[in-house]
């Protein structure tokens, strides 16, 4: 039933503890009826760990054209499974990944009315319907008020170049190819100009459509890093990011590992930010975006307490009867700004 114990009307044993209401705080929390969309959605959170080769998909997000996309298989092995309509399961991912983008540790989250589906047999049961390129790893029901974007800290991208002459044919829909020599420090000298809080307008996609976006980004980690047998791995790791970000400053880094550009180039094209529109004058920026086959989204990182579904992530502000947020009801819009690669 509705989330009664500990939650919403706790009972006298509930306390909070490090802005979180556990079972047993006798403190009412700011509540309301749930309003017209929420009560579309299934009654509890759940949140799966998904790893997928995007080679044959059209991205994340589900294509009116009908193109195969992620979301799509997801929902149709979830329905199938669970016989809950998109509407009840309304599935959402902490990075809607673009065409040909793959997954380690991508994070999609979805509802249910089922109040315990049983972690192996749904797992397995949901694999089985599932393409062979697309995998659920792990499923956990979460507080009722996460929110796979909103609750996230940060999201790692890796990107892989091949600097062989010929590419691996078993790993090239995994790498970008790059047979011409790369100057690793010079690329390192770039990456480290990438970290810290910038407006990253000028490396990125950011079209009219995206100006809602905060273009302001903090780079917690930029690195180059020198695998074994002529492999490269890019690492970015920051608080969000905007459309194909990573590939745009991929091709920087390529460029200046080229001797194309200088490093310091990078921090002319931040202190430019969104006073010039990107690509103003149909100028080539130097360098070329990176292609999608060498991008992975590898990992996401959460505020704690998300898997306690006996806990509120955000006491303060107001939910509904079920402990979901009414301020930030998934598909409707909010102030968190995730990455589009």
């Amino acid at each position: 039933g509705p989330v009664t114990r500990g939650l919403l009307r706790p009972s006298p044993r509930t306390r909070r503890r490090g802005g979180t209401a556990h079972a047993g705080n006798s403190q009412q929390l700011v509540t309301a009826p749930s309003d017209s969309y929420s009560r579309t959605i299934g009654n509890y959170s759940y949140r799966m760990v998904v790893q997928y080769d995007g080679t044959a998909y059209r991205g994340w997000q589900i294509q009116q054209s009908g193109f195969p996309s992620i979301q799509g298989a997801i929902e149709h092995a979830l329905w199938t499974r669970l016989r809950e309509h998109r509407e009840k399961l309304k599935i959402g991912a902490a990075g809607r990944t673009d065409r040909g983008v793959h997954a380690h540790a991508q994070v999609v989250q979805f509802y249910s009315d089922h109040e315990d589906l049983g972690e192996a047999d749904t797992l397995y049961g949901i694999n089985r319907l599932l393409p062979r390129d697309v995998r659920v790893l792990k499923l956990m029901r979460t507080a009722p008020d996460f929110n796979v974007t909103i609750s996230a800290t940060n999201k790692t991208y890796h990107y892989y170049i091949d600097t062989n002459m010929e590419h691996d044919v078993f790993m090239h829909r995994f790498r970008m190819h790059h047979r011409l020599p790369l100057d690793v420090a010079r690329m390192r000298e770039g990456a480290a100009l990438l970290r810290g809080k910038h407006n990253f307008t000028q490396l990125s996609n950011r079209s009219d459509g995206e100006r809602k976006r905060n273009p302001v980004k903090t780079m917690y980690h930029v690195d180059v890093v020198e695998l074994p047998n002529g492999l490269l791995r890019l690492e970015f790791c920051g608080s969000g990011f905007l459309y194909k970000m990573v590939r745009h400053m991929t091709g920087a880094l390529i460029a200046i590992g080229q001797c194309k550009l200088p490093p310091e180039w990078i921090s002319g094209q931040l202190e430019i930010g969104d006073t010039v529109k990107t690509g103003a004058g149909g100028h080539h920026r130097g360098y070329k975006v990176a292609p999608a086959q060498g991008l992975v989204l590898h990992a996401v990182e959460y505020i704690p307490g998300i898997d306690d579904p006996n806990t509120l992530l955000y006491p303060d502000e107001p939910h509904d009867e079920w402990g979901r947020l009414l301020d930030f009801a998934p598909g409707l819009g909010h102030s968190y700004s995730g990455g589009e690669e």
